[in-house]
């Protein structure tokens, strides 16, 4: 049976690639993340442009790595209050067998053990994670991460994408980029800064182009090759192994 391309479809692996154009050789700008619903701008094969509404990100994707759904059930799953999940992996089953989803994923449809997508049964088969972490637990579940341009996920990631998914968990939606997550949240004052505020820094042009979570008062969490904790004070970030300031900083916010 020839596959339909609709107008809005969900996220049905663990975790994909959203490219800048339609070219397997172009850069990842984003990925989506299992339960993760988008909107089809442009049909095509292999290549779909999509746009995730969630942070008004766009780009393109294999047409194959969703699955297809009527705007009435993408109307309602983008109205919905939804849970991620926050445990590492989880094993589902689905009408592809098993495969596991990963921190961050959206629990789509979730009624007892079972999820409903489109004409797709997914089952989960242990116990979930039931909310009980708070957000630096959630943060530190990402420590050692290796940095991926455009990551979301716990096999890689980059600096704003773990921001993103922390909040997310927890029940905040924030924009994709550093650069657009300045200016959400509450601006606070250096002394004023606290556990879980968010940090960030600019390059040499004023440009804010990092970010990450305080972990203490004096440290951060933070994506920089890896999801690493580093000393952080009014100068910036602070790497002892290279005796430098890697990142210059610029403010904090709080959500």
């Amino acid at each position: 049976m020839k596959l339909e391309i609709k107008a809005y479809g969900i996220c049905n692996l663990s975790v994909i690639p959203v490219r800048a154009s339609a070219s397997d050789e172009s850069e990842i700008v984003t990925q989506l993340l299992f339960g993760d619903a988008v909107e089809v701008l442009e049909k095509g094969q292999p290549w779909i442009k999509i746009k995730f509404a969630q942070d008004n990100y766009d780009g393109w994707m294999d047409f194959k790595q969703l699955t297809y759904i009527e705007s009435e059930e993408y109307e309602k799953i983008t109205n919905a209050s939804i849970q991620y999940l926050q445990d590492p992996l989880l094993t589902i089953t689905g009408p592809r067998g098993k495969q596991n989803i990963m921190l961050g994923s959206a629990l789509v449809n979730l009624t007892g053990n079972t999820m409903i997508f489109g004409k797709e049964i997914y089952t989960i088969d242990q116990t979930v994670n039931a909310g009980n972490q708070n957000l630096l637990q959630t943060a530190l579940g990402y420590l050692n991460t290796p940095y991926l341009w455009g990551g979301k996920s716990i096999f890689g990631i980059d600096c704003s994408g773990l921001v993103q998914n922390v909040f997310k968990v927890h029940g905040t939606l924030l924009p994709r980029d550093a650069s657009e997550q300045v200016h959400t949240g509450e601006l606070i004052e250096y002394k004023d800064r606290e556990i879980g505020d968010v940090p960030f820094f600019i390059n040499a042009k004023g440009i804010v182009h990092h970010v990450g979570i305080l972990t203490t008062k004096d440290e951060i969490i933070h994506a920089a090759g890896c999801v690493r904790l580093d000393p952080f004070d009014e100068k910036g970030i602070f790497r002892k192994d290279l005796e430098v300031y890697t990142h210059h900083y610029q403010s904090i916010r709080r959500y």
